[in-house]
């Protein structure tokens, strides 16, 4: 009997012991990485350790470069986090899958981890002389129109620097959008025996338009330390002195859409998929009861306003109520990663088995370069009648049934006649007409308060717009399509401030018929295979008659410009 005391009392205490026990990542800034780089190895615990951990495991496959500690805590909604990060600087003795072995924080002990590290870059030309240069990486030199291109930017210094400053990207010959990625990273490397210290950076450009598009070089300015280095300053030798850099002009083939995309709106991507989910489950539905369904497209290597709306036709039985789109935009050293979601409530009006057809979006691979299909396939929704509602409409069709003038008949039959209806206490239609009252006051009272808000509202935009409206005018006028383009975009990102805009596509939300065919016109003349003309002064007119403020379609915002086949 004392041993099972015993044991009923040792086995919590082990298990509270476990829950209090730290527990101890490990994980490296960027893998694969070259021999001759340094990188970050990253120990981060949950719990204050006092103990010093012991690093030295490391020393077979690493040189340790600088090692820092860091600690942080936070209180988010009533619940508090800690962490203790062990932040060590190494660079590789040798290439290949490297172990990071397991490294002891007093009484725990982290988990291995592997690290690929390949052999060191052999220079190709004579800048790896130079203190400071710059390399230019380009993930592909014949992207589609409208696809991604990673454009990556190293600056290697092997000296001091002050009043340092690299330009931006700027493109000649072609229509295109760039964004900066993320944020930028440096490490140190070797390049024949001298050492550097690097800093990366990332853009992401949309080519807008096929044919050549040139990125013109960068330029580096700066003051150099004399003879001095990151490595070995010398504060009394020579004076600074200026210096500039420059990278190397990249030329782009930006390809058309392929004859052979059959998509209505086109995707090029590494990858695409679309998802769904359902408030409540579409198999054991009751008849009127309302579920919400959530339809996701991601697309890797697409901003998220260029994701077109997701269609889906329903039986006539099943009602579909739209709520607005959700965008959402993350990042990384792969680019653009886009996501849109399309949410409807359905409310089955009937029971029975009803069948969703299935969802197909056509995109385009741009890894493999071919034609591929996001299929969500059919759904089945089950709804069971509802008891309360078959009562109601057998009493509705029974009452269609009854002659009007057989009084007997309707109070054998249950409903309810005007004169039974008047004989209710005077009360309770006095209480229903104050109700009634207090309703409409409440409205007006809304509405008012609305008008106030919106009056307040549209003074501050009228300047701004009105440069922008003008400038579409000139550029009508000059019958000049690109700038119509662009003084367009400029506009409709200062009327509706509060969306993103990177398409003309997305105005026809806000526009009547006839200037969508405008749109149109004008996206055939810039993107068309085969020339076009185009008349600005129509297109001018067009413009001119919308009230855009005051009208809204049900075309799907955000959706990407087509490019129109001729």
């Amino acid at each position: 009997m004392n041993m099972n005391f015993k044991i009923l009392i040792t086995l919590p205490l082990l298990l509270f012991c476990q829950l209090l026990m730290a527990e101890i990542t490990v994980k490296v800034d960027r893998d694969p990485v070259l021999v001759d780089e340094s990188f970050n190895i990253v120990f981060e615990s949950d719990q204050n350790i006092d103990a010093e951990p012991d690093f030295s495991p490391l020393n077979k496959s690493f040189t340790i470069l600088n090692r820092s500690n860091r600690t942080s805590s936070k209180y988010i909604n009533g619940k508090s986090s800690y962490s203790q990060m062990w932040i060590l600087s190494v660079i590789s003795n040798k290439s290949g899958t490297l172990d990071i072995p397991s490294i002891r924080f007093g009484n725990e002990s982290t988990k291995p981890l592997s690290v690929n590290v390949v052999a060191s870059a052999t220079a190709t030309n004579n800048k790896t002389k130079d203190d400071i240069f710059i390399e230019i990486d380009i993930n592909t030199k014949q992207p589609y129109v409208q696809a991604q291109v990673i454009y990556t930017v190293k600056l290697y210094r092997a000296v001091v620097t002050n009043n340092a400053s690299l330009s931006e990207p700027e493109l000649t010959g072609g229509q295109a959008i760039v964004n900066k990625l993320g944020e930028d990273s440096s490490f140190e490397t070797q390049r024949n025996g001298k050492r550097y210290v690097v800093i990366q950076r990332q853009y992401v450009i949309f080519p807008q338009s096929s044919g050549n598009l040139k990125i013109e070089p960068l330029i580096f300015q700066g003051q150099t330390g004399g003879a001095g280095s990151f490595f070995s300053f010398d504060p009394f030798g020579p004076q600074p002195k200026s210096i500039v850099k420059r990278s190397e002009r990249v030329e782009l083939d930006v390809q058309p859409i392929p004859d052979f995309f059959t998509g209505d709106t086109w995707l090029p991507a590494n990858q695409l998929t679309i998802q769904e989910q359902w408030s409540v489950d579409p198999s054991s539905l009751k008849q009127g009861e309302a579920t919400t369904r959530t339809l996701t497209l991601t697309a890797n290597g697409l901003a998220a306003s260029n994701l077109p709306a997701i269609k889906s036709h329903l039986p006539a039985e099943l009602k579909q109520y739209p709520d607005q789109p959700e965008f959402e935009e993350k990042n990384n050293a792969n680019g653009y990663i886009g996501i849109r979601r399309d949410k409807m409530a359905i409310i089955p009006t009937e029971g029975g088995d009803y069948t969703l057809p299935a969802i197909k979006i056509p995109w385009w691979n741009t890894d493999t370069d071919q034609m591929e299909i996001a299929e969500l396939p059919e759904r089945l929704i089950h709804a069971k009648d509802d008891a309360a509602i078959q009562t109601v409409k057998k009493q509705a069709v029974a009452a269609d049934e009854i002659p009007s003038n057989t009084s007997e008949n309707k109070e054998q039959s249950g409903i309810t006649t005007i004169d039974s209806m008047a004989e209710a206490p005077i009360w309770k239609w006095a209480s229903l007409l104050l109700l009634v009252l207090w309703l409409v006051t409440l409205f007006i009272l809304w509405r008012i308060k609305r008008v106030s808000v919106v009056e307040n509202n549209k003074p501050d935009k009228k300047p701004s717009i009105q440069r922008h409206i003008k400038k579409i005018q000139q550029t009508c006028k000059s019958n000049d399509p690109e700038s119509t383009k662009q003084a367009l975009l400029e506009w409709a990102n200062s009327l509706w401030s509060e969306k993103r805009i990177n398409n003309i596509n997305a105005i026809k939300e806000y526009c009547d018929e006839d200037f969508k065919n405008k749109i149109d016109d004008l996206n055939n003349c810039l993107y068309g295979k085969t020339s076009s003309a185009w008349d600005g002064i129509v297109f001018l007119k067009s413009f001119e008659s919308q009230s855009f403020e005051k009208k809204k379609s049900t075309a799907a915002p955000g959706k990407l410009e087509p490019l129109y086949k001729t």
